[in-house]
């Protein structure tokens, strides 16, 4: 339907705009209700993707986590070995003094 405007003494009135206010005077408390369970319908739909989202970003901070922790124990058994080493090479410097 095209749109439709109404003209009084000069001024133009939109007849959707009309429609509207007398719909929301209009509105009984099956459309409230109506529009309060859409809203929480969206707000569950858009927690729901921040939740998936958060799942997705902790899965990968624990990967990363669990990577930092083999490096970190990779870089101990170093320390370690490098440690033994140079005790040895410091008994044998030791035996020479």
């Amino acid at each position: 339907m095209d749109e439709e405007n109404t003209t009084f003494r000069g001024a133009t009135i939109d007849m959707d705009e009309t429609v509207e206010e007398t719909r929301a005077d209009q509105e009984t408390p099956f459309d409230r209700l109506e529009t309060r369970i859409d809203t929480l319908i969206d707000r569950y739909e858009r927690l729901a993707s921040e939740h998936n989202q958060c799942g997705e970003k902790l899965t990968l901070q624990e990967a990363r986590i669990r990577e930092l922790e083999a490096k970190l124990e990779q870089s101990e058994q170093q320390t370690s070995e490098v440690r033994t080493r140079l005790d040895t090479l410091i008994e044998k410097l030791n035996r020479f003094s």
